[in-house]
């Protein structure tokens, strides 16, 4: 197989974009030069730390990057201060930016109830993906590890199948997190 996959391409008369478009070949740069390797920055990922929520935004940086640290880390936008502080310290969740304060920061206590806690055995089939430590599907808060149905939202979850998996994250702030408010 290698003996024929090199005499192929050795006798590309009229090109073998054929092959490379099947990645059987590198693809050179229009110089000739293989493209230099980046790191894609996601857009959309939302975190709360310290008090403040920001959100990534969408940038590819070339590695190896050069220039000042700022330059060579994925950009993130502040979207607000948290007048209660964060629901959990560091938790991340994929949200819309108009509502990831709403999701990350801490409640006041005037906000009302999101959840309630239950304590259900088994969640039956298991939805959690590894890594997950908590998952909101069908209003239902899971704990991953033990596939247990802990709370029930209210007014259901605040993205169908979202999930921390932030093992620092408490039931309560899953619950401020994953629930819809």
């Amino acid at each position: 197989m290698p003996a024929a996959l090199c005499a192929a391409l050795a006798s590309c008369d009229r090109g073998c974009g054929g092959f490379v478009a099947r990645g059987l070949g590198a693809s050179p740069s229009a110089t000739g030069a293989l493209p230099r390797p980046v790191v894609d920055c996601p857009d959309g990922l939302a975190r709360c730390e310290e008090g403040t929520v920001s959100v990534s935004r969408l940038a590819t940086l070339p590695m190896p990057c050069q220039g000042p640290a700022s330059a060579c880390s994925c950009p993130w936008e502040v979207v607000e201060a948290c007048p209660e502080g964060c629901a959990a310290d560091g938790a991340e969740l994929v949200a819309p930016r108009a509502l990831a304060a709403t999701q990350l920061c801490a409640q006041g206590r005037d906000g009302g109830a999101v959840a309630a806690p239950l304590t259900l055995p088994d969640a039956g089939e298991s939805l959690c993906d590894e890594g997950d430590r908590y998952l909101c599907a069908g209003g239902r808060v899971v704990e991953c590890a033990s596939n247990a149905v802990v709370g029930r939202c209210l007014r259901g979850c605040f993205a169908e199948r979202t999930s921390i998996d932030d093992d620092g994250v408490s039931r309560e702030a899953a619950f401020a997190i994953l629930c819809s408010r």
